[in-house]
């Protein structure tokens, strides 16, 4: 019987069903819609077979030998490949290497290892991070639902995709919940590896549940809970500031008195000099009823007094008053793209002001108080220091970004002994605000060999420290290293250098660099990185050519898979094959892909970041305006 909803299918051969019907189990429970031939098969076989990959948004293949020889197997997952179905590799046999048709099929994808039931629920938080919410069912609301807040999906553990419970934070500061880290580290583990960078920590006795607990994240966790309660009716609070009491409807919380108030005891915050510098948290209440599938506004994020009790947005104070501003920075920091953070901003802010240029007012302003106050070592300092740069970095302000990795040298250098690791990661960083300038602008017409310059001496530095470290944590960084110093080195070759460069020896570096660096990564299972490095690549073959051209759509198949359809290196493959039909002359189709990044970038930058304003620009040539008209006239 043929089933015409969204679905995860499971292909696979008979010698693994049984782990596969537990994976099956596994994930109905998480809410997935799966589809598997037990469940659902009936009337004409290869009618039902086809209609499950086309309804499937990913295929699971149960990689073996068997697998490989069924002819079942290799007409369900290569009917999915030509669909362009996302597939993923489930090894099931250890010691087969794939080959004849399998071989091809799964190129560079990475897979995971379910040799066994304990090897499944080693990797099964992994895949759920990997599916993310693709054929996940809708859960039913219980009363009216609150609109997630940017902040929102910070108070998510990634590994259980649900709300935090019992938050313990690792040396890297990503958070988990205490049971899921018993669950990758039982008792008696003595090294942990952090599921989203990768870096390894010693267990703290062998005891997962001694690394410290979150206690800001716990609070918020449970202030949204209240969020929800109050603005959807779920749960009645009395006023616990005023006489007026119980016959008052709770519209805030005071964080400072730690109370619940009424619109009378937020006149009274609002009125009284000792009370007016507390922070307020305003509740947004669903005063309407209606039988449209609208969502409350949020409630504001934890912000200086409100200056009205009606509900406008208040505005953010960019003097740094208390160390909530870290913390919040800390659990929407993240090293390669910080979005929840920038949500935060963009919703304090508004998407189409300049929240960027507010952000980074605001945590100069905080770095100045840190420094002042004396409260922190230097170590702390430099750490927080090159955390902000890389968001600078991120959100396209690349001078300031610059000069804090320049102030940070600089204290490494006088104060802390130069030390080894830091500085490979502060010359990288400098490469890497380096290497986004060269790609804001466009080299066939901008060129600029001193930004070049820069960024190799920067990158060189980096890799000379790194060749003598060990470690996955520091290969992993290698092969970043690797990989832009590659990319730089093209540019120069493309800028003509100093004229002291010899062309073709300097592509060659550049090929070893970038093939060094995509084997680190394959080993490191870093599927993303894959794809960054598979672009550089790319961008060394002649410009326009097939070869070119298969890379780039090699990227961005691995790019779909470790990121979704909507990352920041979506954005720059989506670039990178327009500039490819544009050398080839063939405008129409240029044009299609340089306005899918467009809206990538609007989505992931805001419209004031240096991409989407490069992307604008294009868009405004007179051939792609024309092109624009076509496109309205044919709709």
């Amino acid at each position: 019987m043929a089933d015409d909803s969204k679905h995860i299918m499971i292909s696979y051969q008979w010698d693994s069903q049984k782990t596969m019907l537990k994976l099956r189990d596994k994930l109905r429970k998480r809410g997935y819609n799966v589809w598997m031939d037990v469940d659902k098969m009936g009337g004409d076989i290869l009618s039902c077979m086809a209609k499950a990959v086309e309804n499937a948004e990913v295929l699971l293949i149960c990689v073996s030998e068997k697998y490989q020889m069924s002819e079942s197997c290799k007409a369900e997952a290569q009917y999915a490949f030509k669909k362009g179905k996302l597939i993923v590799p489930l090894m099931f046999q250890s010691d087969f290497e794939p080959s004849d048709w399998l071989g091809p099929l799964m190129g560079l994808k990475l897979y995971y290892n379910v040799h066994d039931e304990e090897k499944l629920e080693k990797v099964f938080p992994d895949l759920v991070r990997e599916l993310g919410d693709k054929a996940r069912k809708a859960q039913e609301e219980k009363w009216t639902p609150v609109k997630r807040s940017a902040g929102s999906k910070a108070l998510q553990c990634s590994i259980c995709i649900s709300r935090f419970k019992n938050p313990k934070t690792l040396p890297c500061l990503h958070s988990f919940c205490k049971d899921c880290l018993l669950r990758l580290a039982p008792k008696g583990t003595k090294e942990l590896s952090c599921p989203l960078c990768r870096k390894s920590f010693p267990v703290p006795d062998g005891d997962a549940t001694q690394f410290p607990t979150n206690f800001h994240l716990k609070e918020l966790v449970e202030e949204e809970a209240t969020q929800q309660q109050v603005a959807g009716g779920g749960a009645e609070f009395s006023c616990t500031c005023c006489d007026m009491g119980k016959q008052s409807r709770v519209m805030a919380k005071c964080q400072d008195c730690k109370l619940y108030i009424c619109g009378t005891g937020l006149e009274a915050h609002q009125k009284f000099p000792g009370l007016k510098e507390h922070d307020i948290l305003i509740f947004e209440m669903n005063t309407e009823d209606t039988d449209e599938e609208e969502d409350v506004q949020p409630a504001k994020a934890s912000a200086p007094a409100a200056k009205t009790i009606e509900k406008e947005k208040p505005e953010l104070e960019l003097k740094a008053q208390t160390q909530n501003w870290w913390e919040i920075f800390s659990a929407l920091y993240d090293d390669e793209h910080s979005i929840n953070l920038f949500k935060y901003w963009m919703q304090q802010q508004g998407t189409e002001s300049n929240w960027q240029e507010a952000m980074v007012n605001h945590y100069l302003a905080c770095l100045v108080d840190l420094e002042d106050s004396g409260l922190i070592g230097e170590e702390l300092l430099a750490e927080r220091q090159q955390q902000v740069a890389r968001v600078f970095k991120q959100a396209g302000q690349y001078d300031k970004a610059l000069e804090l990795v320049e102030k940070t040298l600089e204290l490494e250098k006088k104060e802390l002994g130069e030390r080894q690791e830091n500085m490979a990661d502060l010359y990288y960083l400098a490469a890497d605000i380096y290497r986004e300038i060269v790609n804001s602008l466009d080299l066939r017409t901008h060129r600029d060999p001193g930004l070049l310059q820069k960024q190799i001496k920067y990158a060189r530095s980096s890799l000379k420290l790194r060749k003598t470290m060990k470690g996955d944590d520091n290969k992993f960084q290698l092969a970043q290293t690797l990989r832009i110093l590659s990319g730089a080195l093209k540019d120069w070759v493309s800028c003509g250098g100093d004229g002291k460069v010899n062309a073709r020896i300097t592509r060659i570096e550049a090929l070893q660099l970038v093939d060094e660096a995509i084997e680190i990564f394959i080993k490191l299972n870093a599927k993303g990185n894959i794809a960054k490095a598979i672009k550089t690549k790319a961008n060394l073959e002649e410009k326009g050519s097939e070869a070119q051209e298969k890379l780039h759509r090699q990227a961005l198949n691995l790019c779909k898979e470790a990121y979704g359809d909507c990352s920041v290196l979506s954005g720059r493959l989506h670039w990178n094959m327009y500039v490819l039909y544009e050398d080839r002359e063939e405008y129409h189709e240029a044009y299609k892909w340089l306005v899918k990044s467009r809206d990538i970038y609007q989505k992931v930058y805001g419209q004031h970041h240096p991409q989407t304003k490069q992307v604008y620009d294009k868009l405004q040539r007179d051939i792609y305006m024309d092109i624009s008209k076509e496109v309205e006239a044919a709709k």
